[in-house]
């Protein structure tokens, strides 16, 4: 585990990775809008056997990057 890594998880609790169902929960978003992000490159994932496992710094990355309401995208 990288120390930023270790660091966010033992200061915040936030899990290091969630489901691919569990990430478009968080950003509001369908799994179909998910894996087109997914594949875009917009987030990071890993594989851990068979499961796909989503780095929540990626979602927090990519909420950073929206443009604001009202902002030309």
């Amino acid at each position: 585990m990288t120390s930023s890594a270790f660091q966010r998880l033992r200061d915040t609790g936030t899990p290091l990775f969630v489901s691919p169902r569990e990430a478009a929960r968080i950003l509001g978003i369908g799994l179909t809008k998910f894996y087109e992000l997914l594949t875009a490159g917009d987030l990071e994932a890993r594989r851990l056997g068979n499961r796909t496992l989503v780095d929540t710094a990626s979602i927090a990355a990519l909420a950073e990057r929206l443009p604001k309401r009202g902002e030309a995208a």
